[in-house]
């Protein structure tokens, strides 16, 4: 009789499984989950996802009742894996080793021996854990899988995947074994393409190959191709592992090398928490362009600061509210959020070239600058502009370098026709020197460099050495 108990269940899982209502639930790999069955409720089902050559285990046990429980695991398609009834005369039902033949959902139903015609009820706790992977070719790994497998001259090769997300920063070691293997490694992403490649580790010699500290640029499914060095053309062989391993801050936004990509006019949300104490973002600006940050903590009990740094990392503004910031050089520039607790929005505005009103044949100069010109007949004056802003204190110095040039300094508003303040001898041998000059507002100014002119005096020629420099007190 229990044989045939036995058959019928089989049967009507089966065939029987799309009446299933779809009240599924999902259990992860080391989860614990409690159920009952009843005449009212004869069976559950539950789903999990595996890759292929996972090893599972699967444990029913009867935590209150009579219940006899019966496990079924099935795949998408409703064919019968695994059946599972009593485990060492317990009367729990245990699958101690399951290999998952192909990457994707499965089903586990649990039931009562006899299923709509059994009789035993009660409570119990279904567990599922994920006990090792296998290591033949064309296997899917996981972060922190270990694979072995042997090269040989009919098998120059094993290619195994994993599923990786933008930001992972990944590990990749494969280590020779036995025989006089020269290993070889490529990662690939899902289209075939080599993204990353090595022969040998740098001091270990022909026998060791390592990629290391890979940031994966999306989210996909990425392919390992381990071999020798001359693939197919290759003479060596032997046995290998190969190790996967996410990195330390691996995640988008939690190292620079997996900053978070922000562009200009564009708006973040993110949280911050003491496993998680900085977030890395990055941009691309070009020179003189204006970037405006702000940073706004939306709620937590911890400082949240901002920092705007070079491609070096090095700190170039420390401000939760960053205005009209001119981009020094073309490039990539990070943004550091800093904390201990609490959830921020983060805006970045790019307002336009600093300079775009500015004709094309005026050379922009930055504080630090020193330069050289001639005033001549031809060229009685040169004009600059710089950026400066509001509350600067600022010294300009024209010295004559050749000629008989009598200099004569003007600095003008961004209009280029307000005259703020001129010199003339304010150097000494009728050089023209601004000693302290504090801008009135942000923006853009203008410097002209030329001579002084009257009705008694020659126009003087000749070269000179012009300087714009910050002064700080």
């Amino acid at each position: 009789m229990r044989h045939i108990l036995i058959a019928l269940g089989i049967i009507l899982i089966t065939t029987g499984l799309q009446l299933t209502p779809p009240d599924e639930i999902g259990l992860p790999y080391g989860a614990t989950v409690s159920g009952q069955i009843n005449d009212d409720t004869p069976r559950n089902r539950y789903y999990f996802d595996a890759l292929r050559c996972d090893f599972i285990s699967i444990r029913v046990i009867t935590t209150q009742g009579t219940l006899d429980p019966v496990i079924s695991v099935i795949d998408s398609d409703n064919n019968l894996l695994h059946w599972q009834d009593d485990y060492n005369g317990s009367g729990n039902a245990v699958i101690e080793t399951l290999g998952m033949p192909a990457t994707g959902r499965y089903y586990i139903i649990v039931s009562r021996f006899g299923y709509e015609l059994g009789q035993t009820s009660g409570e119990y706790q279904i567990t599922i854990d994920r006990i090792g992977n296998g290591s033949d070719p064309n296997c899917a790994m996981r972060y922190g899988d270990t694979v072995f497998y042997t090269i040989t001259n009919d098998a120059p090769f094993a290619v195994y995947s994993f599923r990786a997300r933008q930001g992972d920063i990944i590990n990749i070691e494969m280590r020779r074994r036995s025989g006089d293997l020269d290993a070889y490694l490529e990662l690939l992403n899902a289209d075939g393409i080599v993204m990353d490649a090595n022969d040998d580790v740098l001091g270990q010699g022909t026998k060791n190959a390592a990629i290391q500290s890979f940031v994966i640029p999306q989210d996909g499914i990425y392919y390992i191709y381990a071999t020798r060095y001359g693939f197919e053309a290759g003479t060596t062989t032997g046995n290998f592992s190969l190790v996967l391993q996410e990195a330390a801050n691996s995640g988008l936004g939690n190292s620079p090398l997996a900053a978070i990509p922000i562009s200009t006019n564009a708006i973040q949300e993110g949280t911050l928490n003491p496993q998680l104490n900085a977030q890395y973002y990055r941009f691309q600006a070009s020179k003189d362009d204006l970037i405006t940050i702000t940073l706004t903590p939306l709620g937590g009990n911890g400082d949240i600061t901002l920092a705007l740094t070079n491609d070096s990392l090095q700190p170039i503004v420390t401000s939760n509210t960053i205005e009209n910031f001119l981009i020094p050089t073309d490039g990539e520039y990070y943004l550091v959020i800093s904390g201990t607790n609490g959830r921020y929005r983060l805006s970045i505005q790019n307002d336009g070239n600093a300079f775009a009103n500015v004709p094309n044949d005026i050379r922009r100069i930055t504080y630090g600058t020193s330069i050289t010109g001639n005033i001549d007949d031809t060229t009685p004056q040169v004009t600059y502009a710089f950026w400066g802003e509001a509350g600067d204190t600022i010294r300009i110095t024209m010295d004559r370098s050749e000629g008989n040039l009598d200099p004569y300094l003007t600095i003008l508003a961004a209009d280029g026709n307000t005259v703020l303040v001129v010199d003339d001898d304010s150097g000494v041998n009728q050089n023209a020197r601004i000693e302290r000059y504090t801008l009135p507002q942000t923006g853009v100014y203008f410097i002209r460099a030329s001579r002084f002119e009257g009705e008694a005096n020659p126009n003087t020629i000749g070269s000179y050495v012009l300087v714009l420099a910050r002064i700080f007190d």
